[in-house]
């Protein structure tokens, strides 16, 4: 009995709760053999269960040993942790600050909604106590994907604020469709909230799942399905058990019905939307998901569907919206243009057609370009390959700066916003645009840049100058006195040890100031710059640093050999480097960093990545106007300065990259220079 005792699993223990049906074997009359085989057999069917569930499973014991991962889990942890610390597997030493298994330890459920650091989606979880024969429990934690949802709720606030932004003046027309979308809006959320109520009574697995689960027989004959899939056909289990699943789809097409159903036969998983006729004649839409299985060593088929009649009816309330959207937009202070996948102009309102001098009957019809858009930028740039860019991929420019030019060849800059626009068949048919002057701000941004530029090129002359006057004044001044000290100790030598050790001491402290005075006057102008050049300085500081801070720093430059740089971005370049490296020395507790210095026309590359302990990138970005140390910051306005680009790139635990691209700028060489930058 105490074999047979053992074998009483967490998926025994799950099935007694989750079927919340009395187990048919009497154990204080059952043979131990024959208890064995029904409780291995309910092991082997309930492990079934739980890996054909479409949503990702772990079970975990009072000391946070995790006990079972199911298949989609797994996937998600990239590992099998089974027997390891639920917080270690998600990433994490000690116990999550935000752990609530004390309320599963008090008999509790717990539900909540988030976002998951390993790929950034939204999750619904749900965990529940599972108790234990012998009196102990587990957690049962379940995790369903609700990104999708999380995106369209979004994507309708958005709409909706935009849309209240642009319709506030209108009349009282207006208003009332406003009104009336914002009511919509309400009766969505009250539906999401009773939706989640419901949710709450779950009690288990299989009946808690929120998703309809059907079990049918490899001819697509019921066998078993939940409570959310009854509630969703609106037919008992009695009367579902032995129907067909043709008899259920409003929009069957038997022959597409039966090369679907061969796929699933052959081990491919399915998945698509069918028209669902309940019992009461309403038809809904439901999306499904159907693949192959065994149960009890018998070929099944599982399926989860799930209501989507009400995201249905959201998207078409939302093509209606963006057409009374588009009614709209003819009489507002803002730029609102529409044009098809072939850039020709379609609609222009009366705000575009005063700015860029155009009327309607002139512009419609017409292409983007050499009307609003320039061919060639004033920097020179060919905005074809723009164009093409936004056309293949508009999602990527939901909101962009661009050059545009009014009919009498004025240049402008605008902020548009852009939203695609797909017929009833999903097919792109054309894009709105809605845009914002923005030249003076512009204009004004430049003029403050340049003025930056100039107060940065100002310090690094005032640097220049203290450094110099440190060497040439004060640092020779300190070494003049200590030879003349260590003459005059020389010549009239102490005659008592202590006055020696005062001696000693005194040209000690004279010696580290010099040090001191040279090692400052080398931070503010390293004079390397002027006598080496820029590789060889670099080399020398990377090497230098990595001595002084035993961290090790491989530096590499190639494609500079017969540059001459301009002396504003050889100066940046060191200081890149310089406040890279202290950002890694102070934060990042690494072992080594790697620097590479590239030129390749017509841009210098400089690449720095480290192996320490990385950061949150996102979570840098969010707070880096209340972060006091501004290494990484003052790092991105200098290479802004420098017209370049730079890119960030690290996660916790594996290290960080920055990636600086700047235009190169040579200065007029001088034939009398001797050094070389080598």
């Amino acid at each position: 009995m105490n074999s047979a005792k053992q074998l009483i699993s967490p998926w025994a223990r799950l099935l007694t709760l989750l079927r919340q049906k009395p187990s048919a074997v009497d154990i204080t009359t059952t043979e131990p053999h024959a208890l064995t085989a029904v409780l291995e057999e309910n092991d082997r069917l309930f492990k079934s269960l739980l890996d054909a569930f479409e949503g990702m499973i772990y079970i975990c014991s009072a000391d946070y040993r995790i006990e079972y991962l199911n298949d989609r889990m797994i996937d998600h942890l990239g590992v099998d942790a089974t027997g390891r610390h639920c917080f270690h597997a998600f990433g994490r030493r000690t116990i999550c600050p935000w752990c609530i298994n004390h309320r599963i330890w008090q008999g509790e459920i717990v539900r909540w909604e988030t976002v998951s650091p390993i790929d950034q989606r939204w999750y619904e979880v749900v965990n529940a106590p599972l108790h234990h024969t012998d009196g102990t429990m587990s957690k049962c934690a379940i995790m369903v994907d609700i990104n999708e949802r999380k995106c369209n709720e979004t994507e309708l606030k958005e709409h909706r604020a935009h849309l209240e932004d642009l319709i506030r003046a209108r009349t009282s027309e207006l208003i009332q469709a406003n009104r009336q979308l914002r009511l919509e809006i309400e009766e969505r959320k009250a539906a999401e909230i009773t939706l989640r109520e419901n949710h709450q009574r779950y009690r288990s697995l299989f009946e808690g799942s929120r998703d309809a689960i059907i079990i049918s027989d490899i001819n697509g004959r019921l066998l078993d399905l939940n409570e959310a899939a009854v509630q969703l056909t609106g037919y008992s289990k009695v009367e579902m058990i032995n129907k067909r699943v043709p008899e259920l789809d409003a929009s069957i097409d038997l022959k597409v019905y039966r090369r679907q159903f061969r796929r699933i036969q052959a081990g491919q998983v399915f998945t698509g939307e069918i028209q669902l006729r309940r019992k009461d004649g309403r038809i809904i839409y439901a999306e499904f998901n159907s693949k192959q299985m065994t149960l009890a060593g018998i070929a099944c088929i599982h399926t989860t569907g799930r209501d989507i009649t009400e995201r249905k009816t959201a998207e078409e309330a939302l093509r209606k919206s963006e057409s009374k959207y588009r009614e709209l937009v003819q009489n507002a202070n803002s730029l609102i243009i529409r044009f098809d996948t072939m850039g020709r102009i379609k609609f222009f309102n009366e705000f575009a057609q005063h700015f860029f001098g155009y009327t309607e009957k002139e512009i419609l019809g017409r292409s983007l370009l050499d009307t609003i858009l320039p061919t060639v930028r004033s920097n020179g740039h060919d905005i074809s390959p723009d164009i093409e860019a936004f056309l293949s991929d508009p999602e990527q420019f939901r909101i962009n700066e661009s050059e545009n030019m009014r009919r009498n060849g004025e240049r402008v800059w605008i902020t548009w916003t852009n939203r695609p626009i797909f017929n009833e068949q999903g097919e792109l048919e054309e894009f709105l645009c809605v845009g914002m002057d923005i030249t003076e701000r512009k204009r004004a941004r430049r003029q403050i840049q340049n003025l930056t530029h100039e107060l940065m090129k100002a310090q690094e002359n005032e640097r220049h100058r203290i450094a110099r006057d440190l060497h040439d004044h004060i640092a020779q001044d300190l070494s003049s006195l200590k030879i003349r000290l260590q003459t005059l100790f020389e010549t009239h030598p102490p005659d008592t040890d202590d006055a020696r050790g005062e001696a000693d001491g005194t040209l000690a402290i004279l010696q580290r100031t010099i040090s001191d005075v040279r090692n400052l006057a080398y931070d503010l102008r390293p004079p390397g710059l002027d006598q080496l050049g820029l590789v060889r300085t670099l080399y020398l500081y990377c090497d230098d640093f990595s001595q002084q801070n035993h961290l090790k720093v491989d530096f590499v430059a190639a494609g500079l050999d017969d540059l001459v740089l301009d002396e504003d971005i050889q100066i940046n370049l060191y200081r890149l480097i310089q406040e890279a490296l202290h950002n890694v020395n102070k934060h990042a507790e690494a072992r080594g960093v790697t620097v590479r210095l590239v030129a390749s026309s017509p841009n210098l590359m400089l690449r720095i990545i480290d192996d320490g302990k990385g950061f949150n990138v996102k979570d840098w970005r969010s707070q880096v106007n209340k972060e006091k140390r501004m290494g990484l910051q003052s790092m991105v306005e200098r290479v802004g300065l420098l017209d370049g680009t730079i890119d960030i790139r690290s996660r916790p635990g594996k290290g960080a990259g920055i990636f600086i691209t700047i235009p190169i700028k040579e200065q007029q060489r001088d034939p009398q220079a001797s050094h070389s930058d080598h």
